[in-house]
């Protein structure tokens, strides 16, 4: 490490030892150039202190991107064949890449989905041939519909989770929703999820059995 320094011509002294600066030889008309000699350790780490608190500081970390939250696992009801049940879902639901357009929901013990026809008319064709299959397997959905769209949410409530009636619902849906010429779905402005949870709030556990009064 170098350091100048400006010395008067008449200075002739060298002064020499460990960690001392040592003057070569200067004449009136040039600078006298003093470097540091010996191991000074402790002017070293001064320097070093000096040099690190006259930098910038750096500048702040940009905020780190959100972490992906982990993708959603069903939650089946109690007594369901979980193998069979997740062989079933793969093509149905859209996170698989296979084709479906079913999603779970409520920490995975729901699946759901929006169905858009051209006419109410196709809809209510739809929904009605859904509230059919419905009263053959004693199970029913909770949705809702404005216009020429519906939303389709199967869950069972007990017990609570994903059950054989809801995934074989949903595929039974999606069969029905190709007869009734289903038409691909732009921007919803509906909020059909919340229209149906309006009515799930007001109609209760529906799957709980009724005690007999």
């Amino acid at each position: 490490m170098n350091l100048s320094r400006t010395i008067t011509p008449t200075a002739r002294r060298i002064i020499s030892g460990p960690g001392i600066l040592t003057r070569l030889p200067a004449s009136p008309s040039q600078q006298a150039r003093i470097t540091i000699s010996g191991g000074n350790a402790l002017y070293r780490r001064r320097c070093a202190a000096r040099s690190q608190s006259t930098m910038a500081s750096p500048p702040p970390l940009s905020p780190s991107q959100p972490q992906a939250q982990p993708a959603l696992q069903p939650a089946f009801s109690s007594g369901s064949d979980q193998a069979a049940l997740e062989a079933a879902l793969v093509p149905l639901l859209s996170a698989h890449g296979a084709g479906g357009r079913w999603t779970l929901a409520g920490e995975g013990h729901a699946l759901e989905r929006t169905f858009k026809f051209k006419t109410f008319a196709k809809t209510w064709d739809f929904m009605t041939a859904v509230s059919l299959q419905c009263k053959i397997k004693n199970h029913h959905p909770e949705w809702s519909n404005v216009f020429n769209t519906t939303f389709i949410r199967w869950t069972t409530h007990s017990p609570k989770g994903l059950s054989s009636k809801d995934v074989d619902l949903a595929a039974i849906c999606d069969s029905l929703a190709r007869d009734f010429g289903e038409i691909e779905q732009q921007d919803l402005t509906c909020r059909l999820p919340s229209l149906a949870d309006k009515a799930v709030i007001s109609s209760g556990d529906c799957c709980v059995p009724k005690t007999k009064k």
